[in-house]
């Protein structure tokens, strides 16, 4: 008879091939998926107890987020008593913070790192980075430089949104409830603007 169909060992053959393209990339793009999730799970626990310690022990704490094009860093401050947050005197550490040039008879920083929390600067699982970072305090979202996300006595949070990426496709927004302190995922990249409407 005149008809033409594949054989049973063709048939296999492109099934074989098709099952290791899916396997070979598969993890690839599951293990960014679990980077990130992993990443903003350790953000959720971090952020409960830098709450649970600035109530604890009457100080205020903020979480700090550097982005640098190099390296995207983190770490945990905290002041003494409560504190108001100050604008003018964050866009003054920042400026210091880039020029580097310390002054040997300056006071100490009001802020120090607090090493219960972060023992040093703690950094982003491989290939993600820090979208932006915006507070209700901000003039508009940082894409680069320091940001702060202040945790008072009282138990309340600054308002925040945190964009964690892999640059991307996937995006992931942590953002913080200032009555609450509780931080929540958003699967997707969203500004604190639109949350808050």
């Amino acid at each position: 008879m005149g008809k033409k169909g594949f054989t049973l060992i063709e048939v296999m053959i492109v099934l074989a091939l098709l099952g290791a393209l899916i396997g070979y990339g598969a993890p690839r793009l599951f293990k960014k998926q679990t980077n990130i999730k992993t990443a903003v799970r350790h953000f959720i626990v971090l952020s409960r107890e830098i709450r649970n310690k600035a109530r604890l022990n009457n100080s205020t704490y903020r979480l700090v987020v550097q982005m640098d094009d190099k390296e995207q860093k983190y770490w945990v401050e905290r002041a003494n008593g409560p504190q108001a947050i100050d604008i003018e005197a964050q866009e003054k550490e920042r400026e210091e913070g880039k020029n580097k040039d310390k002054k040997e008879d300056a006071p100490p920083p009001l802020f120090q790192i607090d090493k219960s929390l972060t023992k040093k600067e703690q950094t982003l699982p491989e290939g993600l980075r820090f979208g932006q970072v915006e507070t209700v305090n901000s003039k508009s979202a940082m894409t680069s430089g320091t940001a702060y996300i202040h945790f008072f006595p009282e138990g309340f949070v600054e308002a925040a949104a945190i964009q964690i990426t892999d640059g991307n496709k996937l995006t992931w927004t942590l953002v913080f409830n200032p009555l609450t302190g509780q931080a929540d995922i958003i699967e997707k990249a969203q500004s604190l603007k639109d949350i808050q409407r």
